[in-house]
């Protein structure tokens, strides 16, 4: 038996939920179709033992932890073919305590790993400046919130674990000389680069040696990195940006230093003149969506410095990591501005109504965009949470059948049950032990959920429900007049008293 003690230390995250592929039909050709939900159940340590002997369906971790902490975080790059040993290579030269694995799709999934937990905000923030200077600006980070709201059935998104089927697997990671790592190697990768808790950001070790000061972080790593292929226009334009805002009075003729310091090959001196040009026609903002500059970008850091983005950022609230808690009705977790707000469908799909909730939750009102703008942002969203695969299970006791059954059982047992069946008119439900069914009104099981408060389902589903646990309708001769009944199977009761702890006997000060 393969020993997970090590390898669950290194990957534990929150513990009360877990990520799977869960099968729902095999096809005509024998391949099983199915989707990935979050189960809300502990991962147990057999699902743990399942994952490294190769036995399906592989585990999915959720990082970040029901005190929104955690001692892993992962860049998950989602580019194929993609080449792993010049990325690796890349990291090395910056420095970065990462370590790259395969994923199962064949991207990659890059780790920090620390040795206590450390607030989730701390890991993105991390990650995205990682990203940010490899020129992968943009990609997934997991944790993707940095905030849960584990009591309102909120969970988090998962990531597969590397080590499926333990050395004989297909999501390695990689050693330094671009080899796959057994999974003994993997550990002694994990040793050589876990952080401690005190994490020194990407953009500390740099800062002093670009010569993009106080500038956008893009800029710093293009400067550092070199110019991409087929960019020279953009990122001079970007730079001659920036040298407006730190040297008004000499911008031009350093951009022509910038142009030849930074820029292999730079840019011929004509074409230089024109954009010269043109930067002088006015004050520009930003292209922060184009290339390079999106590769690059790290927006939180930028707008803390003095000739970033500033107050010229994007003034609209940012949305990002929505997921669903499949109960009935639904509840929907979003992330505004880095705030985990609940919502449910109506204030999802209604504006105004989101806009209500932000104001009451979260002391934010939001800006109205035009109609068909927010119901592009709302697919993109939904798009996104159905590919991250963030649906979360819900437990049966979560949904309206759920209940609705534990009322009506609750009608048929708990309450004052009739003595014969007379006093079905008396509002009270009678079990015919001989039979094994329990009778009653309609009308009564309704007041019953009235009056607990459970108004999800109108007179015909609740009929539909009761037949769909074996129920039927039936007529009673009651008082010399036919009443209209329902019976269902008699549900299992409580005959015996519960045991109850003795009371110890208190015992005299004196």
């Amino acid at each position: 038996m393969t020993d997970i003690t090590r390898f669950k230390s290194i990957f534990t995250g929150l513990d009360i939920a877990y990520g799977t592929y869960k099968i729902e039909s095999a096809n005509g050709n024998g391949k099983q179709a199915g989707k990935a939900v979050v189960v809300r159940k502990p991962p147990t340590d057999e699902l743990w033992q399942k994952h490294l002997e190769g036995v399906e369906p592989s585990l999915g971790i959720i990082p970040i932890r029901s005190d929104n902490s955690c001692i892993w975080g992962c860049i998950d790059i989602d580019q194929y073919p993609l080449d792993h040993a010049g990325l690796i290579k890349k990291i090395r030269s910056l420095e970065l305590p990462l370590i790259v694995c395969r994923s199962k799709s064949g991207g990659a999934h890059v780790f920090l790993f620390v040795k206590e937990p450390i607030p989730a905000a701390e890991m993105q923030k991390y990650l995205k400046a990682s990203a940010a200077l490899l020129g992968e600006a943009g990609r997934e980070i997991f944790p993707k919130q940095a905030e849960i709201l584990v009591e309102r059935g909120d969970t988090g998104n998962f990531l597969n674990l590397p080590y499926f089927n333990g050395d004989d697997t297909m999501r390695y990671a990689f050693k330094d000389d671009g080899n796959a790592a057994t999974l003994e190697e993997f550990y002694a990768l994990y040793d050589q680069f876990v952080q401690d808790k005190n994490l020194k950001f990407p953009e500390e070790t740099k800062a002093a040696e670009t010569p993009i000061k106080d500038g956008p972080p893009c800029l710093q790593a293009i400067c550092a990195q070199g110019v991409p292929e087929g960019t020279r226009n953009n990122a001079l334009f970007a730079i001659g940006t920036y040298l407006k805002k730190a040297h008004p009075g000499t911008w031009d003729n350093l951009i022509v230093e910038y142009n030849f310091r930074y820029v292999s090959p730079p840019l011929p001196n004509n074409e230089l003149q024109v954009l010269i040009k043109q930067l002088s026609k006015k004050d520009y903002k930003y292209k922060c969506k184009d290339a390079p500059l999106n590769s690059f970008c790290n927006s939180g850091l930028c707008r803390t410095r003095k000739h970033g983005i500033g107050a010229h950022g994007p003034d609209s609230p940012q949305l990002s990591a929505l997921s669903k808690y499949a109960s009935e009705p639904p509840l929907w977790f979003l992330d505004v501005n880095g705030k985990r707000i609940e919502l449910d469908t109506e204030s999802l799909f209604n504006q105004m109504a989101f806009q209500k909730a932000c104001v009451e939750k979260l002391n934010v009102l939001p800006p109205a965009v035009r109609k068909q703008d927010w119901e592009q942002l709302l697919n993109a969203l939904l798009t996104e949470m159905v590919e991250s695969e963030q649906i979360t299970v819900a437990s049966e006791d979560t949904t309206v059948t759920g209940q609705f059954n534990d009322l009506l059982e609750e009608f048929c047992t708990h309450l004052q049950q009739a003595m014969d069946r007379d006093e079905i008119l008396l509002g009270r439900p009678w079990t015919n032990d001989d039979e094994g069914r329990t009778y009653f009104r309609m009308k009564d099981l309704n007041a019953h959920l009235v009056r607990n408060s459970f108004k999800a389902l109108t007179s015909p589903k609740m009929a539909q429900r009761v037949r769909d646990l074996g129920g039927e309708p039936i007529s009673l001769f009651i008082k010399n007049r036919a009443v209209r009944c329902w019976r269902i199977p008699r549900f299992e009761r409580q005959d015996s008293p519960f045991d109850t702890p003795e009371q110890k006997k208190a015992r005299s000060p004196f």
